[in-house]
């Protein structure tokens, strides 16, 4: 028999109520959901059902997720089309849904005693950990995956097909705005109002950015004329509000045949339905991720919103679905956590069964392995929970290669400041040689690989690797340079450095041992040498001054050298935020080299390292603390001390921050003619010839 399945709201809506109590009788397997969350799901174009010829339900599937991983919630087939392929046909169809919308990969979450776990095999989800479920239950959860990308050498290598570069900083964490209701239904004790609560926590704690538009404010403000002093328009003060220069009416209008094709604007509702399209206009053109909301119509419009602007419409109920596992809310809040240097202990050991480790990094966990003792073993911690493991062997002059490997629990809200930190670790160990580092990833680690294309790693097989050489690039050791990158990992690139235009307009191109051939801008390039950099005709340097205080919170304990800095607690970031005031603001932009030099009273005094600037921009305070969340941020009162009149700050973006082999004072700066007169108390810039010196004063080369 042949059999539809049906994806759109208006065709869906008649089966939700089956739907919702197919899934009450099966509580065992799916856990209790309210009706209202089938309903909001099939709204969102995400709660499908597979009909037969007499449009009889026979099947439904339900998911959400956020890129780059859709997520699987529910899944079923009716007994009286069993071994008919109904859930096969759900299931091809979602693979063929997310290979359109560029999704990475698809996971579901399997109790490990169901026998669903035959189905998911067959459809071709393999297990890659193993959680712990609910205390009532006491389950195993396998957590299922399919992955969508070709496994070729440059894989995953670029980050945006078409090219686009993104206009914030290259690490995002996701920033989500509230809409007003889901504070009501906190405020009120609302059905539901435990989600909210839920999602408030995870923002809180680090696992995405919230904040508001000046719409929820003003909408606020409209409801509680009445009032004068309103207790939710006080919580509501402690959201960081979005801002924007563009004109938001105009780009809430056409969005209202997107949202409100049916309604007009002289309905009863209309102030709200405008409301919604403002809250909406707000995300879009400050260009935050998303939106959450239950308003049925915006989510109904979730697909349409997304291919065309970008910005994810988003149920509370979708954003924390969890399987039926009760919530507590009443964990107080910790964002406390650490780092620490480990041996291979019985708890790494049973935090590591979660995962499926190939055998060259089992093989580092033997304790009769004669390469056991040049292996580091770090991990982190929450509320003395273990949730994360970094291994690293350390590279050999004679292999030219280092074998390092990483497993996070991303369910935990800091577990992307733990994947900052130790790949941070991993990029700030020297060598006096380059080498090829090879780090292995546990399977379903979507954050961890966005963060790893991103930052210049690529994947080989099974694993990422990362070219780290020991030089500036310039026209004389290029050569070796084009030597080795094809000894280490068989790609070839131009025999010559390529001339200033050349990587202004073309960039570099790569060719894999398939000669396939990929153009890297100049940017993405320097991603995957950095933290080292090319020395080209015009490359200049800004020195930056940094208080002591500050360059410690943001780079590590710069009083003493940074290569101890591993065996520290202190976390580190890959991409940091620097605050300053708006003068100078022209001098720093994208992809352009900056110098520390730590200054004040009875401090160092003196120029510790390199970054590279990846975003720069004159923003508000409250644009600072979503912006560049991931990348640290200071007190408000610390970014109302730099604002100016207008209350507005300059802050640039940096990473692979590079340490100085010998630190250089600032009396040797002075007499090598790096530094003014003005004694550098604002940025100044070096051209390439100072730059050359600065390089030869602290680096061994």
């Amino acid at each position: 028999m042949d059999y539809a399945i049906l994806k759109q709201f208006d065709q869906v809506s008649v089966y939700v109520r089956q739907v919702a109590e197919i899934a009450d009788k099966n509580k065992g397997a799916f856990g209790f959901l309210s009706s209202s969350v089938y309903e909001q799901m099939a709204s969102k174009g995400q709660l499908w059902v597979a009909i037969n010829n007499s449009n009889e339900l026979k099947g439904y599937l339900m998911f959400g997720g956020t890129m780059p991983t859709l997520k699987v919630f529910q899944i079923y087939a009716c007994p009286s089309v069993k071994g008919q392929g109904v859930g096969k046909r759900l299931i091809s169809a979602l693979k063929n849904h997310a290979r359109e919308k560029h999704y990475h990969s698809i996971s579901a979450r399997v109790a490990s005693d169901l026998p669903a776990n035959n189905f998911w095999e067959q459809v071709g989800f393999s297990i890659y950990q193993q959680v712990k479920g609910g205390h009532t239950t006491k389950r195993t959860i396998n957590i299922r995956g399919h992955s969508l990308e070709d496994n070729d050498l440059l894989s995953g290598l670029t980050n945006e097909s078409t090219g686009i570069e993104p206009i914030g900083p290259v690490l995002e964490r996701p920033v989500y705005a509230l809409d007003l209701n889901l504070l009501l239904d906190v405020f009120k004790a609302r059905p539901g109002y435990k989600k909210v609560v839920k999602i408030m926590q995870v923002g809180f704690q680090g696992g995405f950015s919230i904040c508001v538009t000046p719409e929820f404010k003003k909408e606020l403000e409209r409801q509680s004329a009445s009032y004068s002093d309103d207790p939710v328009l006080r919580l509501a003060a402690v959201f960081p509000e979005v801002s924007t220069d563009a004109d938001v009416t105009s780009i809430a209008e056409p969005l209202r045949d997107i949202v409100f094709p049916l309604r007009t604007s002289t309905r009863k509702s209309a102030q709200n339905d405008e409301s919604d399209l403002i809250h909406l206009a707000y995300c879009i053109s400050a260009g935050i991720g998303g939106f959450i909301t239950r308003e049925k119509a915006l989510l109904r419009a979730c697909n349409d919103i997304k291919d065309k602007y970008g910005v994810l419409i988003l149920s509370p109920d979708e954003l924390v679905l969890d399987d039926g596992i009760a919530l507590n809310i009443e964990v107080p809040l910790n964002t406390d956590f650490s780092f620490s240097i480990s041996n291979v202990t019985e708890e790494i050991k049973g935090f590591l069964c979660g995962y499926t480790t190939p055998s060259a990094i089992t093989k580092l966990l033997d304790t009769s392995s004669p390469v056991r003792e040049s292996v580091n073993v770090y991990e982190a911690r929450l509320d003395d929970r273990l949730f994360g493991v970094y291994f690293f062997h350390k590279p050999t002059k004679g292999t030219s290669s280092a074998l390092a490997a990483l497993y996070i629990d991303e369910n935990c809200p800091q577990s992307v400041a733990a994947i900052d930190h130790f790949l941070e670790t991993a990029l700030r160990y020297k060598s006096g040689f380059p080498y090829r580092l090879d780090l292995y990833v546990g399977k379903g680690q979507d954050l961890t690989e966005e963060t790893l294309r991103k930052k210049g790693f690529f994947r080989s097989g099974d694993h990422f690797v990362k070219i780290i050489i020991n030089q500036f690039l310039d026209a004389k050791n290029w050569e070796r340079f084009y030597k080795d990158i094809k000894l280490f990992c068989g790609l070839s690139i131009p025999e010559k450095l390529p001339s200033k235009k050349e990587l202004i307009n073309t960039g570099v191109c790569i060719t894999d041992k398939n000669n396939r051939v990929e153009a890297f801008s100049w940017f993405k390039f320097e991603s995957l040498i950095g933290p080292r950099f090319i020395l080209n005709p015009d490359r200049g340097c800004i020195l930056v001054p940094i208080r002591e205080n500050y360059a410690n919170g943001l780079i590590g304990n710069v009083t003493n050298q940074l290569s101890l800095l591993s065996s520290h607690e202190q976390a580190l970031l890959l991409e940091k935020a620097y605050f300053r005031s708006p003068s100078k603001a022209s001098l720093f932009k994208k992809g352009g080299i900056v110098a520390f030099y730590v200054s004040g009273y009875k401090s160092i005094q003196e120029i510790i390292g390199f970054s590279r600037i990846t975003y720069s921009d004159v923003i508000s305070i409250d644009e600072a603390t979503i912006k560049v969340d991931r990348q640290g941020v200071l007190s408000r009162d610390d970014l109302t001390s730099l604002a100016d009149k207008n209350g507005k700050l300059h802050v640039f973006t940096f990473d692979n921050f590079l340490e100085f082999d010998r630190r250089i004072s600032f009396s040797r700066a002075k007499e090598l003619g790096l530094i003014s007169k003005a004694n550098l108390v604002s940025p100044e810039r070096i051209n390439l010839d100072q730059l050359k010196v600065l390089i030869r004063e602290t680096f061994d080369e």
